[in-house]
């Protein structure tokens, strides 16, 4: 990974006033229950995703001044797409992690897994945890999950701050997983950007 610090497509990201960086995978505290990132614990983008990124910090502090993004992750090694692929394989778990064969936006650094901390410095409550494969951490289920009384008004609320300031920046949200942005569809990412090991 020393490559990346040399290479001036990718974009370092560091603790600062407007984020938290906290890798999951970079601890055991986690799905896996496991530290899959070993040594490497930098926090790590493409250039094209750094900065529509930028811009997402910017829209959050015009509606919610003091609040910050909390990077869960963001590159991810290829090698470690394996080993998340090997804990939910043939899982209902399955569909949360894409299968490393073909790889992951994260595998180039396209990709982001975000939350919010309050302007208080308390994380904010989105329903569901990071990586908590269920129904409920769906965004497509939303208005089920609401109906049901699964999902209160106000997790759906502090989902919809996280969207607007990430979709209006260029992001794309996932179907499944409230946490996770793509910076560029994958059909523009094959051939133009190289999968990271």
């Amino acid at each position: 990974m020393e490559r990346l610090k040399k290479d001036p497509q990718y974009v370092e990201l560091k603790p600062d006033a407007h984020q938290v960086i906290e890798l999951k995978y970079a601890t055991e505290d986690n799905f896996t229950g496991t530290d899959l990132y070993g040594p490497f614990k930098e926090c790590y983008l493409q250039k094209v995703a750094a900065d529509k990124y930028k811009n997402a910090v910017k829209n959050l502090q015009k509606t919610h001044p003091g609040w910050k993004f909390i990077i869960y992750d963001a590159l991810r090694p290829r090698s470690v797409q394996w080993r998340l692929w090997e804990k939910v394989k043939g899982t209902s778990q399955q569909k949360y992690v894409a299968d490393p064969e073909k790889g992951s936006n994260h595998n180039y650094g396209l990709a982001l897994d975000i939350g919010l901390v309050d302007d208080k410095g308390q994380i904010v409550d989105m329903g569901a945890p990071f990586d908590g494969f269920t129904p409920i951490s769906e965004p497509k289920r939303e208005a089920e999950m609401l109906k049901a009384g699964k999902l209160t008004r106000e997790q759906l609320g502090h989902r919809l701050i996280l969207r607007k300031a990430m979709t209006e920046a260029g992001f794309t949200q996932l179907a499944h997983e409230w946490w996770h942005y793509d910076a560029l569809p994958m059909s523009q990412i094959r051939g133009k950007f190289q999968i990271v090991g």
